[in-house]
């Protein structure tokens, strides 16, 4: 998919400031520990992840998009009336109805005409939003598109702790569970734009998705805890995103050579080096963001991107390449130019 007209007139990430390290955990979890054969450090050295945040008490997903997207509305000079659609992409959600969306849109006070709800892809929630608001901006349908994500991993990591710090945890339900112990929390709000009314010279290029659902039980989320296949997923998730490279550099006539850098979904270490490898990506050029925040799912690209915005790696006229693979198995590679 190509777009000639999108703009990223602003983009705005939150993490909270309730800092939880991976030590704090595994001090938690000892007798597990002790019992299971497992050294304090286990955690970390697995998974490359230091820490993660948490919001305070109390503060929804819908809480924690609203205050990236309020940024974003007082950082631009967009009429709010001509935001024809707000779509919030987050893993996390308040309710199961109303949408997020919706909660979001109310607080925000946008008009009658915007249209709003949910859009869910796992982690690839964010850049499914994206592609959604700028195919509305390509055809002429709006004007301007905000896309929000709001992720909280509070309650599911102390529910996942506390069973781990059963006695009868063995040590296939450690594993099982590893993942859940590497969400953090964050938020991210997007606003694109019709290129005709962009103050900014940041363009939503294109790009390319695609599937592999024949493993859609590789990776399984409930509200307490996240079950995976880490080995088979890792290797379908890399294989499946190598197959979407490939197609995206047909599509867009892009490569490596074209690419200043790369926003990947922030897994871990396994998956942020088996992607890299895989891909031909140099690591310097793809952040780590999850060694201190942790995989914040629909979040995580977001963040890469606005990272490297804010460390001047990404300069006017730069490509970087979006890229994710979501429990499903779905993947997208995007592009936009700065």
């Amino acid at each position: 998919m190509r777009f000639q007209h999108v703009a990223i007139e602003a983009l705005v990430t939150e993490v909270p400031e309730t800092v939880i390290t991976t030590a704090s955990l595994e001090r938690m979890m000892g007798r597990t520990y002790q019992r299971l054969g497992l050294q304090p450090g286990f955690l970390e050295m697995l998974t490359g992840i230091r820490a993660r945040r948490f919001w305070d008490a109390g503060v929804q997903p819908s809480d924690a998009a609203t205050i990236a997207a309020r940024k974003v509305l007082s950082n631009t000079g967009v009429n709010p009336d001509d935001i024809g659609i707000l779509i919030n992409t987050s893993v996390c959600k308040d309710y199961l109805e109303p949408s997020t969306a919706a909660l979001v849109h109310g607080n925000l006070g946008l008009g009658r005409r915007c249209l709003n709800f949910d859009v869910g892809n796992a982690c690839l929630g964010f850049l499914s939003g994206m592609t959604v608001v700028a195919n509305m901006i390509e055809l002429g349908q709006i004007k301007a598109g905000m896309v929000v994500a709001g992720e909280g991993s509070r309650d599911v990591t102390r529910a996942t702790v506390r069973r781990l710090m059963q006695p009868s945890t063995n040590m296939g339900q450690m594993r099982d569970n590893i993942a859940t112990l590497t969400l953090g929390s964050a938020s991210a709000a997007m606003l694109l734009v019709h290129d005709s009314i962009a103050t900014t010279p940041h363009r939503f290029i294109g790009g390319t998705v695609l599937a592999a659902t024949e493993h859609n039980r590789l990776c399984v989320g409930t509200p307490d805890r996240m079950t995976t296949d880490p080995t088979t997923l890792l290797k379908e998730g890399v294989k499946l995103a190598g197959e979407a490279w490939a197609v995206m550099q047909q599509e867009l006539g892009l490569g490596h050579a074209d690419m200043t850098r790369y926003a990947l979904h922030q897994v871990g270490k396994a998956n942020h080096d088996a992607v890299c490898a895989a891909l031909s990506v140099p690591p310097e050029k793809a952040l780590r963001v999850y060694p201190d925040i942790g995989n914040v799912g629909a979040c995580g690209v977001p963040l890469a991107l606005s990272g490297s915005v804010q460390r001047g790696w990404l300069k006017e006229g730069d490509n970087a390449a979006l890229m994710g693979i979501g429990s499903g198995l779905n993947t997208a590679m995007m592009v936009v130019r700065w």
